[in-house]
């Protein structure tokens, strides 16, 4: 069979074009990034946590973009209250969603800069000098924490979400009984896969598939150049699932993260285009698309 000549130039004109985006320097992008930042902001309202954080800045290297968080109340125990209260976040998140809240943090934020995991980093602090900070970054496929804190014992309490409402709909853990973790998530990398590779758009495009990072435990199924899943107005969507997997005893405890965004323009990437996240205007839609995504996924990993 003859390949469409200008089908062939479309796709190696992206394939450069992506290449070399990828190798530019982020200093270049700073505005981009301000726009995420304040993007950040609306998901910390979606979530009810604006009364507990803000994204106050960033800062760019070359390789990496850090955002910075603060505390959106003040006080003489600004510091404290803000351990205390990050403490029972990352415990409340962990029971509920089967992850450390600093993990989402980190997610959340590599996803909205369209940066790999590996040049974000996010920094929650009080103040300057800061005596509580937590930093947030990824090293080798994990998402490690460094935390600074000089607590004196006397706080503001702080209510806190139970969860982290925007990410998911319902239940976004799963517990299966007499499994093996790396063979189930194998398993679920494989159907979620096969779920997706003959989608894309109506006329040009079929789906583009990456699970470049996989682990015995976990994996990240990022696919582009797909239309009218989420979307009712035929933008352009990229979908990214995070799943987890925790060996406990003779079961597997799965968790899993869904994020979508949406947008114009084919040629070039979409930092370009300045794609929306998904919560945004179609938050109702993402969430039915990824309820019955998972439905489906734990029927057929339980059998």
């Amino acid at each position: 069979m003859v390949r469409c000549p200008s089908r062939l130039l479309i796709l190696t004109c992206l394939s450069c074009l992506l290449s070399v985006a990828s190798a530019q320097d982020l200093r270049n992008d700073k505005s981009f990034f301000d726009k995420k930042r304040v993007e950040f902001n609306q998901w910390l309202r979606r979530n009810h946590l604006d009364h507990i954080l803000r994204a106050d800045s960033i800062a760019t290297s070359n390789r990496k973009v850090t955002l910075y968080l603060r505390p959106t109340y003040n006080g003489r125990r600004t510091c404290d209250s803000l351990q205390c209260t990050w403490q029972k976040l990352e415990k409340n998140n962990r029971l509920v969603n089967g992850q450390m809240f600093h993990e989402r943090l980190l997610h959340k934020w590599a996803f909205l800069a369209e940066i790999h995991e590996d040049q974000a980093e996010v920094v929650v602090r009080c103040h300057e000098p800061a005596h509580f900070m937590a930093k947030i970054y990824s090293k080798q496929g994990r998402i490690p924490v460094e935390e600074r804190n000089i607590r004196s014992g006397a706080m503001l309490e702080m209510s806190v979400p139970t969860s982290l409402q925007g990410i998911n709909t319902g239940d976004n853990t799963y517990l299966f009984r007499g499994k093996n973790v790396n063979e189930l998530c194998t398993n679920a990398r494989r159907w979620l896969v096969n779920c997706y590779k003959d989608k894309g758009t109506p006329i040009i495009w079929k789906a583009k598939l990456d699970t470049s990072y996989t682990a015995y435990d976990e994996f990240v199924l990022e696919v582009t150049h797909l239309s009218y899943e989420i979307c009712p107005d035929g933008y352009f969507e990229y979908h990214r699932i995070f799943v987890k997997g925790v060996q406990k005893g003779e079961d597997v405890e799965l968790s899993w993260e869904f994020q979508g965004k949406y947008g114009s323009g084919i040629l070039f990437p979409p930092r370009k285009n300045d794609y929306k996240d998904l919560e945004i205007k179609y938050k109702t839609n993402l969430e039915e698309y990824q309820a019955r995504l998972f439905k489906r996924l734990i029927d057929h990993l339980r059998r």
